[in-house]
């Protein structure tokens, strides 16, 4: 089987070969003789410049830490950058996998390379060129096969920006495979819009994102699809069910984790097999424009608060987003809960799921808060992430809770109030305002959440 299209290598005096006429105001033998000369000389200067860039480009590419992976007679090739968790042995593995199957693997250690920890705070120290570099040296060595760049997690936004400075030029049987992407400039707080790289609105290839379902970003996919396919990209989703982001290397993997896990190099390949059919088309990087405002969603309302600041540095975060946001939503029982209904009390509404550590580890702190609050107009509402009753009353019966469990099977509340990690939390007051907000597990009868929470009960 072949993928993709062949096209010949380019041409070195090309790309120099634009300033060839220069030379002005001489007689016509004169301006002949000096501009064969000078034709000549920039002939020779551009397969100078040529081999200084291919050599400069070897030479940054011998610095790097790679694991080659050959194919022995490929179909395709692939680019594997790493993300914020670094080089790991299940995509080593991976890489294996996918050499069997015909397809050769370059898989950099950019961390080791540049003396970096493998985190996500690395993520932006290295130079999306070094990358591009790679791309280019791998579409000249072998321009006969088409090339996929695969980046999961974080390790998606380094692989787009990349991209897009190699398709400052056009270019031809290259495509990418998002694992899990996360192209946000930073995590959202809690009820505010995401932010994305600007870069996501500039790229133009195929793409195909492989989303696990369990995860909140599950619910914005077509938010990035949109911002995907601005540029010009082909955008393909397949939601891979029942599995958590990270699944194919998280140390707590679930059962349907590991077997989901066990087929995700077959998923890879019939990814490119997929994209293959749009590699033929001549593509170039677009513009941002007056389009940048895609990058970030529309900005929303900011209401100043004066709030007293808790005693002590685990103070809640002041909500500033838009408020008045709906929720209805079914309990555990069948019966209609409305936000609205719970004017005159503060609420404390709680996103979460079975599946994730810091959820399960804040429940309890919630149950114990309820109990010491009982009878002072406060409640808790649990909506969770689109789980079965079934998987959720397994989860009650070994973590007993005493205040409703939502479902929103559809995701709707998880779109409303702008989720994008589990758990998230917003605290409201009386009149149905957001007055905190935060993502991550919190120790709900810490003195600062107490402080907070006794001052809306004042008012």
């Amino acid at each position: 089987m072949k993928w993709g299209t062949n096209y010949k290598k380019a041409s070195l005096i090309k790309k120099d070969g634009r300033i060839a006429s220069v030379q002005r105001g001489k007689s016509h033998g004169e301006a002949q003789g000096d501009m064969s000369w000078l034709m000549n000389m920039i002939a020779v200067m551009g397969l100078v410049l040529g081999v200084c860039q291919m050599a400069s480009a070897a030479t940054e590419q011998d610095a790097l830490s790679i694991s080659h992976y050959e194919a022995k007679n490929p179909i395709a090739q692939v680019l594997w950058i790493p993300s914020e968790y670094g080089v790991l042995p299940q995509e080593k593995k991976l890489a294996k996998q996918l050499q069997k199957k015909g397809v050769s693997v370059l898989m950099p250690d950019l961390f080791d390379s540049y003396f970096l920890p493998a985190a996500p705070s690395s993520m932006t120290k290295i130079p999306p060129a070094v990358v591009a570099n790679l791309i280019e040296k791998l579409r000249y060595d072998h321009p006969e096969l088409p090339l996929f760049v695969i980046a999961p997690n974080q390790g998606a936004a380094l692989a787009v920006k990349a991209l897009v400075k190699v398709e400052q030029s056009p270019v031809k049987n290259l495509g990418l495979i998002l694992l899990n992407p996360n192209l946000y400039v930073k995590t959202p707080e809690a009820g505010k819009s995401a932010e994305y790289w600007p870069s996501v609105l500039q790229l133009n290839l195929p793409v195909m994102v492989l989303q696990a379902e369990l995860s909140p970003w599950h619910w914005h996919l077509s938010s990035l699809s949109q911002r995907l396919s601005h540029g010009g990209s082909d955008v393909f989703i397949k939601v891979i069910p029942k599995v958590r982001d990270r699944y194919y290397f998280r140390p707590d993997a679930m059962s349907i984790e590991q077997q989901t896990a066990a087929h995700l190099a077959t998923d890879l390949t019939n990814a490119m097999r997929l994209l293959s059919g749009y590699l033929a088309e001549s593509r170039k990087a677009g513009t941002n424009g007056s389009a940048l405002s895609l990058a970030m969603e529309q900005p929303e309302e900011q209401p100043k608060l004066d709030e007293s600041t808790p005693p002590n540095d685990d103070a809640l975060p002041v909500y500033k987003g838009a408020q008045n946001r709906r929720l209805v939503l079914q309990d555990m029982d069948g019966k209609t809960i409305n936000l609205k209904d719970y004017r005159g009390k503060v609420v404390l509404l709680n996103f979460w799921a079975s599946w994730c550590p810091p959820c399960v580890h804040e429940m309890p702190s919630m149950a114990a808060l309820k109990t010491q609050l009982k009878g002072q107009g406060f409640e808790i509402l649990a909506a969770n992430l689109a789980e079965d009753k079934a998987a959720i009353h397994a989860f009650v019966k070994s973590h007993p809770v005493n205040f409703p469990i939502l479902l929103d099977p559809k995701g709707s509340a998880v779109k409303e109030w702008k989720v994008f990690a589990y758990p998230s939390s917003y605290l409201i007051d009386k009149k149905g305002q957001i007055r905190y907000a935060l993502f991550g597990g919190y120790e709900w009868t810490s003195p600062a959440a107490m402080h907070a929470i006794e001052q809306l009960l004042k008012e």
